[in-house]
């Protein structure tokens, strides 16, 4: 219950909650889906916001360049009496606005989640660490340990490789198989040690 901008998040639960790491048909290994387990019956697609931001961000400059650059090519045949059939750089202004409408709607889904994501952190801030423990306990959803990959992507959020091990020594002792990799495949070649997060002020600037 702790914001972590470099953490996946759910925005129906609204928590850092495990999830199954699911790989889309058709798509190479990096471009992994996280599905929040808490939404069993209709698994929610969890974000992270650090990720998403300069996405977003992105998308809207190319929108508006799109749309600016749509505006003046057109604007000059369309004075002249020139129609779409006659005029070239009309035609390349019809297909940049079209072209910028499904980028501006999928820019638009990022900032609606971001905006969740913005609200919820800004009202945990105000919370004592008291409050976010009692509210951790409490809530409906409660991670358990599990012998998977998944749990490794999860937990390797929060905590170091070292400790991730000693989380498989204590709880999956019992296993037949060695522990998996605590970063692998996703972490190969990464720091033992998480990144720590950047300030949540930073991260609320920025958008």
């Amino acid at each position: 219950c702790i914001p972590n901008p470099r953490a996946y998040w759910c925005p129906s639960c609204k928590a850092h909650n495990t999830f199954d790491v699911v790989i889309p048909r058709l798509s190479k290994r990096r471009n992994l889906v996280y599905h929040c387990k808490a939404c069993s019956i209709d698994p929610m697609r969890m974000f992270c916001p650090s990720e998403v931001l300069p996405w977003k961000n992105g998308l809207f400059v190319f929108v508006g360049l799109s749309f600016v650059v749509a505006l003046l090519l057109g604007v000059g045949p369309l004075l002249n009496g020139k129609t779409f059939n006659y005029s070239r750089p009309l035609q390349i202004a019809v297909i940049l606005g079209l072209t910028a409408v499904p980028f501006g709607l999928i820019a638009w889904s990022m900032a609606h989640y971001l905006k969740k994501w913005s609200a919820w952190s800004s009202a945990q801030r105000r919370k004592s660490p008291e409050e976010l423990r009692q509210e951790a306990l409490a809530h409906p959803f409660q991670p358990e340990y599990e012998f998977s990959e998944s749990f490794n992507l999860w937990a390797g959020q929060f905590l170091t490789v070292v400790e991730i091990a000693e989380l498989h020594e204590k709880y999956g002792g019992d296993e037949e198989e060695s522990p998996p990799d605590p970063r692998a495949p996703w972490f190969q070649g990464e720091e033992e040690a998480p990144p720590v997060p950047p300030a949540e002020a930073d991260l609320e600037d920025a958008e």
